[in-house]
């Protein structure tokens, strides 16, 4: 048996557009749902944000319980979080998660008052399983199972948190949600060194970001598809995944994003539900 049957490191897309769900016929290749990246090391399932997507990975995960998950929360923008009152395997009992998030977050306090009527008839409290809340700080690593996930803060309105997930010797890192600055960040350049897979916010082009094609998207929190790939060349990573869509983007602008990345970074993917790639 293949070892990476026996002893996994892959990630599974399950939504990677961003800002706001977009469903429709002409964002099907790529899909609607909201930011939601189910990771696999060995036995341990974690799970990297709760967007629209976490509701269909729920669906999944019902055949596995009960279960333990570890959910680490970049930042708690709503689409952020916005599937997790959705995600059936949290009513039910005997299930356990662990929660993750900075610790300005307040996350079990952020779950709670998106879970309050009049905008939700279900309260967090309501629901069956077991859920324990860990707080980071700015930088720093976690252990979860044999896998090593080092973190830090990255450059975005009310800050967010970057991943990278080490195990077994593959690696990989989830840098949603930040925006560059006149340089390469130096903090994501340094974290995603030699990465075996970066997924990176590539949101706008060049021209939607300085406003040549519209409004200006400066201070925005959100990066280009043109600056995911100038940090993957200089962090010498081996494949880009570009992430968190634009919900204007339609299936064909991101397939002619795709292609003009590729000529630059020949191992540059846009991030579609169903994406699944293993490591080992």
């Amino acid at each position: 048996m293949p070892k990476s049957k026996i002893d996994p490191f892959k990630f599974i897309v399950w939504g990677a557009r961003g800002s706001i769900p977009s469903p429709g016929p002409d964002t099907i290749k790529y899909g609607g749902n909201t930011s939601c990246l189910e990771v696999r090391c060995g036995k341990e399932i974690i799970i990297f944000d709760a967007g629209t997507g976490i509701r269909n990975l729920g669906t999944k995960l019902l055949k596995e319980m009960p279960f333990h998950a570890t959910i680490l929360l970049s930042h708690a923008h709503w689409d952020h979080i916005q599937g997790f009152p959705f995600f059936l395997p949290a009513y039910m009992p005997g299930n356990t998660f662990d929660f993750y998030g900075e610790e300005q977050l307040e996350v079990e306090e952020v779950l709670k008052r998106q879970m309050i009527s009049p905008t939700f008839p279900i309260t967090l409290d309501e629901m069956e399983s077991e859920f324990s809340f860990y707080d980071l700080k700015v930088r720093g690593e976690i252990k979860i199972g044999e896998a090593q996930i080092v973190y830090d803060r990255l450059n975005h309105p009310g800050n967010v948190t970057t991943f990278r997930v080490n195990y077994k010797g593959k690696s990989m890192v989830y840098a949603t949600d930040t925006e560059h600055f006149s340089c390469l960040d130096p903090t994501l350049l340094k974290l995603a060194h030699k990465t075996d897979i970066l997924i990176y916010d590539a949101q706008y082009t060049d021209d939607e970001y300085s406003g040549k094609d519209g409004m200006p998207r400066t201070a925005w929190g959100h990066s280009t598809w043109n600056k995911a790939v100038e940090m993957a060349q200089a962090a010498k990573v081996k494949t880009l995944i570009l992430w968190h869509h634009d919900p204007y983007h339609e299936d064909t602008k991101i397939d002619s994003i795709e292609k003009q990345a590729q000529k630059e970074f020949k191992e540059s993917y846009a991030a579609y539900e169903g994406m699944e790639i293993d490591l080992i």
